[in-house]
Parts: structure tokens; sequence; C-alpha cells
């Protein structure tokens, strides 16, 4: 039975989303790869993050899993992707577009302190669009440490954050975010006092990650391009909101 409503929502969604780009397509050559399209006109339904010049989105695997028909939305214009790589176990996909990116990501090389909690910055691309004082914002989740190499956040992430990418304060990508995990009303202090400047997060909810080390990984193992380093992006008073939303980008399933 939750089966037959889930493929009934995906056939309704695939629906509203193809009248949506026949809109669009009033506006330019549907034989083009690229729709002109505003940010506005379609909603993604995950989030994801540019890896390299050639384009490749790096996102979450479930996000992209079923689709019969897969778009990236950035700065208004939206796309077709196609899957290049995927890793089912790590929950890792990375789609092929023709987009050309003004920035790509640049993962951090060295390891997250194991014994304490660092502030990240972590959010939906369809909620970067309308994020207040996104130019000023310095950090909305805090890691939270633990064995093993895992990686867990303490946010108030919402729907459509799944795939996007978890920036240190110097705005090298820590991992991926792919799953919320569990309320945490009694944390969510934690999170605020912890948390420097940090945007509305309606209560403290755990998130995990996928950490840059597995990702970068499953990357070599595919021949997909993509940086590294240990050298801040972003200065110390700029926002790693600002970048995230310059590195990324929206996920749409058709």
């Amino acid at each position: 039975m939750n089966n037959n409503r889930k493929n009934l929502r995906r056939a309704a969604r695939s629906t509203r989303l193809q009248k949506n780009l026949a809109a669009v397509c009033l506006f330019c050559s549907c034989s083009s790869p690229t729709l002109a399209a505003t940010a506005e006109s379609i909603e993604p339904q995950a989030s994801g993050v540019f890896l390299n010049a050639d384009g490749d989105v790096l996102t979450a695997r479930h996000a992209v899993a079923g689709c019969h028909s897969l778009y990236v939305i950035k700065d208004g214009k939206v796309v077709m992707a196609t899957l290049r790589a995927v890793n089912d176990a790590d929950d890792i996909a990375v789609l092929a577009t023709a987009l050309k990116p003004l920035l790509s990501a640049v993962f951090q090389r060295s390891a997250l302190p194991p014994d304490r909690s660092v502030t990240v910055f972590f959010e939906a691309y369809s909620r970067l669009l309308s994020l207040p004082d996104r130019a000023f914002t310095l950090s909305n989740a805090i890691t939270v440490p633990g064995d093993g190499g895992e990686l867990q956040l303490l946010s108030g992430a919402k729907p459509g954050t799944s795939g996007s990418a978890v920036l240190s304060s110097g705005g090298l990508v820590l991992g991926m975010a792919v799953e919320r995990i569990a309320s945490a009303p009694s944390v969510a202090g934690m999170a605020q006092a912890h948390v420097r400047n940090p945007a509305q997060t309606d209560g403290g909810t755990l998130v995990k990650a996928v950490p840059a080390s597995t990702i970068k990984h499953f990357l070599r193992a595919a021949d997909i391009g993509f940086a590294e380093s240990d050298v801040a992006q972003i200065g110390a008073r700029q926002s790693p909101a600002a970048r995230a939303f310059t590195l990324g980008a929206g996920v749409i399933c058709g």
C-alpha cells in the first residue's frame, strides 16, 4: 500500500514537472539540452554540488533512484542530466550536466577532529534561494563527535536537503547530507549556543552525512575529477552560506 501511494505521488509529480517543462519550451527550443526557466517555476526535490568545471554534480543516490528523467537547476536554468556514477551502499550519485559552474567544490583534505564539534553550514538549494542574510550567515549546524569516520550533524534540516554540501567555516566541503535520523529538541539549545549567527533551526535534528573521505574514494574509483585542500576557500568574515549557494544546484526527479 505504501509503495502504491509513493508511486502515485511520483507519477503526479512527474506530470506536473512535464507540464512545467512544456511551458518553459514556449520560450526556448525543446531540442536544446538547456531549458531557460526561472528558479521559481520549478522547485527541486533535492540538492547537489558542482564537483568540477565539466559540470558534474554530486547528490544523494536515493534522491535520483527510480527517476524516469533527471534535471539540474541552477541560476534559473534547467538542464537535462544523466547518471554518471552511483554508489548504493554509501548513497552517492554523480550527475553529468551541460552546465559550466562559476565555482566548484573543494574537499577538505584532512579529517575532522574526532573529539570535538565544529560549526558548519548546509542547506537545501531551494531554501538557499531565499535565505535571509545569506551573505552574512556563518553557520547553521554543528558536527556531532563520533568514532568510525562517521559524520553526523545537529541542525534544523528541512526536506530537500539531501545532496547538499556540508561546508566548513573556511568553505571546504566536509561531506554531503543524506538523511535525517531523529529529532533532538532537547539539544536544540546546544546548537544555538555553539553556532555563531545561526539560521533558524526550529528544533534540533540529527542528520547523517557522507564524509568527504568516502566521497573522494568513490570519485577516484569512478575517475571523476575533484579538488581537495586544507587551505580555506573564503575569509574569516565571509559567509559559507553564500559559497554554498554558488557551489550548489537543485536536482529534479521526473
